[in-house]
């Protein structure tokens, strides 16, 4: 089973898959032709071929969405096959420039890189990172940029029409389980988002540049923290630039990127009060400061003690609740308490409509509400109690969906470490492994602590990674359904199933 298809009174296919796919590879095409000039301006050493595979891929893609056309009719399982498909398209694509470049050897490398990239991962297995030309790391730092708001937002923004089924392929790809208008038309709150997106992005490159950076750098940087990816095109990331004032603008720009995006818009449009009025908020900010002051009196001496000692804990904890994955200092090296409470916050992340990945705040506090009331209905077995975030109450059927959600994500994370270790990797590595893969935070500890890379766990392991990075970003149900969808004999049974699911 596929997404609809038919031909329009121009001829033009209906594909919802095939339209979107060819916007995407479009996107990515550009995308290269970008880092094709910056190498052009920069080394020299890889515009040809940056050059012509970005001119393919977007001739490639503008002939692809040119020639289709949206479906009159959208079902869910068609966004959700769609969503999937999009992103297995820009995982393929992505890694075309580190093959045909030599900066990495081995098709799984490759795909690692680029998933990586588009996920907002920021794990890596470049070795070493400044040894590859500026116009493939400027192309890295692109792909998290294009996937921390979503390329499949950007498709929602420019496309002339989705209709209802707009709204659903942002619910699909969205990070976080609400996907909220900020306009009555879907293609307009796309835009909003997107426009939002950009000048944050302007926002941080003008404070990284007043900072100290070089032009090159602070895009480069800007690009990644926004989108909470954690890409730097040097080995020892933020620290190269030993400069408190740069940490500080890091940190402050991955916490607001943890941020919902939606909040933002209404802040920026004279409705500040709607941050603080967010229970949401509210614990992101407490668990922030909390974890900050465990941090920093149980990382032990390698941790310096004073105002350096409080910027170093911010960034990491910053750095891992927004999923960013930026290193200052290597955490590593602190203390048992201080790693338990990095890799406790590692599948986190961040608000619902953020840039960052992880499990998110809102179904934190759903959980917690609904273990509350079963707890209560074990001494008052006839209370009436609903589930609560915040002021919002959730009916039964979307609390037990989001209990769903967390299992299959605690499954798929148990699994993984098992995986990891099945490969060779150590216990420690291995579920830090999964920890950083699942909630797309980029260092772990062990052998991938901030100071390391993938390169370091057996081979074997790094497909898992991918697979595992994927699901993340989407949030496990687009790709399990998208999954299924090809194997369920009845359409109108998984039809069903997706719509029960959707709103989760």
């Amino acid at each position: 089973m596929g997404t609809r298809s038919e031909f329009d009174g121009s001829r033009k296919y209906q594909n919802l898959l095939l339209h979107v796919a060819g916007l995407v590879t479009a996107v990515t095409g550009v995308a290269i032709l970008a880092s094709a000039v910056v190498e052009a301006l920069t080394t020299r050493e890889e515009v040809l071929t940056l050059l012509l595979l970005g001119a393919v891929i977007t001739i490639v893609g503008c002939a692809g969405w040119s020639t289709t056309a949206i479906p009159k009719r959208i079902q869910v399982v068609d966004v959700f096959i769609t969503v999937t498909g999009a992103w297995v398209v820009l995982a393929i694509l992505g890694a075309l420039p580190y093959l045909l470049t030599d900066s990495l050897q081995g098709i799984d490398y490759a795909l690692f890189e680029s998933i990586s990239g588009f996920t907002t991962t920021g794990a890596t297995v470049l070795t070493p990172i400044e040894g590859t030309s500026k116009g493939v790391l400027f192309f890295r730092s692109i792909s998290q940029w294009l996937g921390g708001m979503g390329v499949i937002v950007l498709v929602v923004a420019v496309l002339p029409t989705v209709g209802a089924g707009g709204m659903n392929l942002l619910e699909a790809e969205a990070p976080g389980p609400t996907g909220e208008r900020l306009t009555p038309r879907v293609r307009n709150t796309a835009r909003r988002l997107w426009v939002l997106y950009v000048g944050f992005t302007v926002l941080v490159l003008v404070a990284y540049l007043l900072a100290g950076m070089g032009l090159y750098d602070a895009v480069s940087h800007a690009l990644t923290t926004v989108s909470t990816g954690g890409f730097s095109p040097y080995d020892s990331s933020i620290h190269h630039f030993d400069s408190g004032w740069i940490e500080w603008i890091a940190i402050a720009a991955m916490f607001t990127a943890g941020t919902s995006f939606t909040l933002l818009y209404r802040a920026i449009r004279g409705k500040p009060g709607s941050l603080i009025q967010s229970a949401e908020f509210r614990l992101y900010v407490g668990l922030i400061v909390v974890a900050t002051i465990i941090v920093m009196f149980t990382a032990g001496e390698t941790l310096e003690p004073g105002w350096d000692g409080l910027r170093d804990a911010a960034f990491a904890v910053n750095a891992i609740v927004s999923t960013t994955g930026y290193g200052t200092a290597d955490f590593d090296l602190w203390g048992d308490a201080s790693k338990v409470i990095i890799l406790l916050l590692m599948p986190l992340g961040g608000m619902a409509g953020s840039t960052s990945g992880g499990v998110k705040m809102i179904r934190l506090m759903a959980v917690g509400s609904f273990a509350r009331r079963e707890a209560l209905r074990q001494l008052h077995p006839r209370i009436v109690r609903p589930v609560r975030v915040g002021s919002a109450t959730l009916t039964d059927a979307v609390a037990f969906q989001v209990l769903g959600f967390l299992v299959l994500a605690l499954s798929i994370f148990g699994l993984a470490a098992l995986l990891f270790a099945i490969t060779g990797a150590d216990l420690v590595t291995a579920f830090s492994a999964a920890a950083t893969s699942i909630g797309n935070v980029g260092p772990g500890l062990g052998e991938l602590g901030p100071t390391k890379n993938f390169t370091n766990i057996p081979r074997a392991g790094i497909p898992i990674a991918f697979v595992t990075m994927i699901l993340g970003r989407l949030e496990i149900y687009p790709v399990v359904l998208a999954l299924i969808s090809f194997t369920r004999a009845s359409p109108a049974t998984l039809r069903r199933q997706v719509e029960s699911s959707r709103n989760s």
